[in-house]
């Protein structure tokens, strides 16, 4: 049995800038919009029976964390839209395995992660426009 975990991971400073010059661009386009929210999402598939074990989830973590902030990585989205916000997750296509994510398998696998199969990321928009 084969399952996807999620790991979200929230934005760091420097990745304030570029999501002001999307909201300037989106602005032209959406002048209803408020503001925009980011959030990286790796979308892990599990191969093994059992999910990961309390060790595998800490390795997971660290890997898709930022060594210079705590917390960083939660396993729950931390972008939750409201009735007039629109979420969109933008990434790679089901059936093609990017050049990416055979690069992260085979850090999993480095590091006794022998479950992982395959890693791809997205990256998640929260838009929020005027009611």
């Amino acid at each position: 049995m084969s399952s996807v975990l999620h790991f979200f991971v929230r934005p760091s400073g420097h990745e304030g800038a570029a999501s002001a010059r999307t909201h300037r661009k989106l602005r032209g386009e959406l002048p209803e919009l408020q503001g925009i929210k980011t959030e990286l999402c790796y979308n892990v598939n599990w191969t093994a029976e059992s999910l990961p074990s309390a060790e595998e989830m800490r390795k997971l973590t660290w890997l898709f964390g930022c060594p210079l902030l705590l917390d960083d990585v939660a396993q729950e989205s931390g972008l939750l839209p409201g009735s007039n916000d629109l979420l969109l997750e933008v990434g790679p296509r089901l059936n093609i395995s990017t050049p990416t994510s055979t690069n992260i398998v085979s850090v999993c696998q480095a590091v006794g992660l022998e479950a992982v199969d395959r890693v791809e990321t997205t990256r998640r928009y929260l838009l929020s426009v005027w009611p």
